[in-house]
């Protein structure tokens, strides 16, 4: 599973900052960075009129809309849905991702925090990776001030961007992601990409990508 770190706060704490900072510290470094951004509102992309408008007017349950550069999808949910569930989505191709909000997710989170808006976080202790603050609180979680994207990165690649090169493997099962062992994992890798190398005509592997949906009836 590619690392996943959650930037909460309260409202106006700063989170678009930090995020802004992180994002540019980790793609100095070289990291492949993905972002995501929690609403609690409906997100209406589409202008009413436009022919991605009819499609999902229609009732397709996804729309793309794609240009030379950029693409956007629109797919309809019918819960929340889970970072762990939003990365499947993303795909494979990036290092981390960060994401601003989802307090209640079970991902790892660093929090925003200004004096101003008193000394209560929103997180519980053991829920914190760190904190970004513009004053010391007395907490034992490792402390930083909202400039110092540079610290909060080593800590992040510290714990969980390992320098060593090794095949990743995901899998989702209906939807949810599926922890793997180091047995699993290593048997997946070598069983997947020894049978697309012996496959004919088939440029060499870097990355594998297999869905397997079963149909009702």
């Amino acid at each position: 599973m590619i690392p996943i770190v959650c930037i909460v706060g309260k409202k106006g704490v700063g989170k678009t900052y930090v995020m802004q900072k992180l994002v540019a510290e980790f793609k100095n470094r070289g990291y492949r960075v993905a972002t995501v951004k929690h609403s609690a509102h409906d997100i209406d992309l589409d202008q009413e009129g436009k022919d991605s408008w009819h499609h999902a007017q229609a009732g397709s349950d996804a729309v793309v809309i794609s240009s030379p550069h950029e693409f956007v999808l629109m797919r309809k949910v019918d819960h929340d849905s889970t970072l762990a569930e939003l990365s499947r989505l993303i795909g494979s191709d990036f290092d981390i991702i960060l994401a601003e909000g989802f307090k209640q997710d079970k991902a790892t989170k660093i929090e925003v925090h200004r004096k101003e808006f008193g000394e209560d976080l929103i997180c519980e202790q053991d829920e914190l990776l760190a904190i970004v603050t513009d004053g010391e609180l007395e907490r034992n979680i490792p402390q930083y001030a909202a400039d110092d994207a540079s610290g909060l990165v080593d800590l992040i690649e510290k714990r969980y961007l390992s320098k060593e090169e090794r095949q990743t493997v995901s899998l989702f099962v209906n939807g949810q992601p599926v922890p793997l062992n180091d047995f699993v994992h290593g048997l997946f890798s070598n069983v997947l990409f020894g049978m697309v190398s012996s496959l004919k005509r088939i440029p060499q592997a870097t990355g594998i990508d297999i869905s397997v949906r079963k149909k009702d009836g």
